[in-house]
């Protein structure tokens, strides 16, 4: 799940009574639907696209540089736990990782669930979150192959701006939790996993015409003069995008209220959304995009007496950018599962 691109999509329930009556614990129906994956991509869809479906010359150039499909896998997911490594193992499967391996180049996607069984239905599995890393060929092809053997519907998960706000916002609370953020501990942290915030804020064109866009900067050393102190009850805990908001009305006369606090009919609200954040930990754009940054932990590097001070202080960093994009992976998870108006 960790630093890859993806992009995101919504699934509806898959339906596998016809042929298996289970599918996360379920082996075989893994390797059936492998194979079956396999032989139409080397079959009757040659290197990731239908025979005769028309493709630029981009898409196409990148397609013959993959070469021959070499493998194909279908293995489920038994833990979304990024932040500690020997946690205890679920009994129940929370998704599913399909790995397609070319001469060249390894593609893959990812269908998850959220971390509670609910997910589980008779002769039917719910994972209703579906990441991809395809060229749109590819995609296109393999969203068709879920279509056709599970008669599920994909379509695209666009993340409103109140969520990305909130994503910052959550993100930024997983380092902290616990500590002074005014602290220089917590100062530490921020620059050196968020390091800089890069925001960009868009507009209806009814109200700007000519800037549709405007990309706003927060370099490291400034992050958390943006915060509110943790017993603030005024701002919502962790929201840079309110401190964000009130430094761009106060010194620029521009209430864009990037946190979103304001009614639903004013102004900003209406006509000002934020299409992207991207930090040194993540990147989420409105479109369904997400890529989270993080290193795992070397096994029991933590607990090695031998170890040196910087080497634990580097764990623990490391530590807390996994718990960070956990719940960053589980929001998004939650997202999927709220249907659009």
């Amino acid at each position: 799940m960790l630093n890859t691109s993806w992009t995101l999509h919504r699934l509806s329930p898959l339906h596998h009574e016809k042929e298996f009556q289970s599918l996360l614990d379920n082996p075989d129906a893994l390797k059936t639907y492998a194979n079956r994956l396999r032989d139409q991509l080397t079959g009757d869809v040659l290197a990731g696209f239908q025979v005769g479906m028309s493709a630029t010359t981009v898409e196409e150039d990148t397609l013959s540089r993959t070469g021959a499909l070499k493998d194909c896998t279908w293995e489920a997911i038994s833990s979304l736990s990024l932040g500690d490594p020997n946690i205890t193992r679920s009994e129940d499967p929370c998704g599913i990782v399909v790995v397609l391996e070319y001469e060249n180049i390894t593609y893959k996607a990812a269908l998850l669930a959220p971390p509670n069984g609910s997910h589980l239905y008779k002769a039917s599995t719910y994972l209703p979150l579906l990441l991809t890393r395809l060229p749109g060929p590819l995609r296109q092809t393999f969203v068709s192959f879920l279509s056709a053997n599970f008669d599920t519907y994909c379509s695209a998960l666009r993340l409103p701006s109140q969520f990305l706000c909130a994503g910052l916002a959550s993100y930024v609370d997983a380092l902290t939790q616990g500590r002074d953020r005014e602290s220089a501990a917590s100062r530490s942290i921020l620059e050196e996993l968020v390091k800089e915030i890069q925001i960009t804020v868009s507009f209806s064109a009814s109200v700007a015409p000519v800037l549709r866009s405007l990309n706003i900067n927060i370099p490291r050393g400034s992050i958390t003069s943006f915060l509110p102190a943790t017993d603030d009850s005024n701002q919502p805990s962790g929201s840079i995008l309110s401190g964000l908001s009130s430094y761009i009305e106060k010194h620029l006369a521009m209430d864009l209220d990037l946190a979103g606090l304001s009614a639903k009919d004013s102004p900003a609200r209406k006509h000002v959304r934020i299409s992207k954040i991207a930090c040194g930990g993540f990147v989420l754009g409105a479109e369904g995009r997400m890529k989270l940054v993080a290193q795992p932990i070397r096994s029991g590097a933590a607990d090695d007496y031998l170890a040196e001070d910087n080497d634990h202080s580097r764990d623990e960093k490391k530590r807390l950018a996994l718990r960070a994009s956990e719940v960053l992976l589980l929001s998004v998870i939650r997202r999927s599962l709220i249907r659009e108006p």
